[in-house]
């Protein structure tokens, strides 16, 4: 059977299809690569966020530890200066409670016949006495010692007296010669106890009030 031509045309247009490309092939496979090549660009991006997200929160957990750790540092510093400065501030109280009672810091009030109990270093206790009458008092006191410590020890003890004022108005000294040097006393053994008396010396006919001791070691 002969067709024609236009035959052959019309029923090649009507078949819906056409000619083989080569490049056909090639289109394809660049369309897939672009689709690749946005689709690793989209995770590059993500990656180089999510990094850098992390390197800001590290960042940040760094500072906050600083900050922490200096905090930390700075509060113990402040808790050590309160515990050097807590003592004086309680000394400082006492001094101030010991002055509204009418006495005065670092001196104990004396007291006529009463056994008053010392407790520093070697000295156990004092007792002060006084006879007479006007200005013909007579002051005397006795003194408890007790060597407690391993070591042999020279006792060797100044009491100061002061007026009810706070005034210094005469001096004891025990053990030792005003040169403040020469011995007077022998040595005391370990665990041995001993008293000593002696008569106090005022200036001017004073009245003690209070007194302190001056221990030499």
């Amino acid at each position: 059977m002969y067709y024609s031509s236009s035959s052959r045309s019309r029923g090649y247009r009507n078949s819906g299809s056409r000619p083989y490309d080569p490049n056909d092939n090639f289109r394809l496979k660049s369309r897939k690569g672009s689709r690749k090549t946005k689709l690793i660009f989209v995770l590059a991006v993500f990656l180089a966020l999510q990094s850098l997200y992390l390197l800001v929160s590290y960042i940040r957990m760094s500072i906050a530890e600083a900050d922490t750790l200096e905090l930390t540092l700075s509060e113990r510093k402040q808790q050590q200066e309160l515990d050097i400065l807590r003592p004086q501030a309680q000394k400082l109280r006492a001094d101030i409670e010991t002055l509204g009672k009418g006495g005065l810091p670092e001196l104990t009030r004396l007291e006529f016949d009463k056994v008053l109990t010392m407790d520093q270093d070697y000295v156990k206790n004092v007792v002060f006495t006084v006879s007479g009458k006007g200005n013909d008092r007579v002051y005397e006191y006795k003194m408890v010692m007790h060597n407690g410590s391993l070591n042999l020890i020279h006792p060797q003890v100044d009491i100061l007296f002061f007026d009810p004022q706070g005034i210094q108005v005469g001096m004891s000294r025990l053990g030792v010669q005003n040169d403040g040097v020469t011995p007077t006393l022998e040595v005391m053994e370990r665990g041995e106890i001993r008293s000593f008396s002696s008569q106090i010396q005022l200036s001017d006919n004073a009245k003690p009030g209070y007194f302190r001791l001056r221990i030499w070691k």
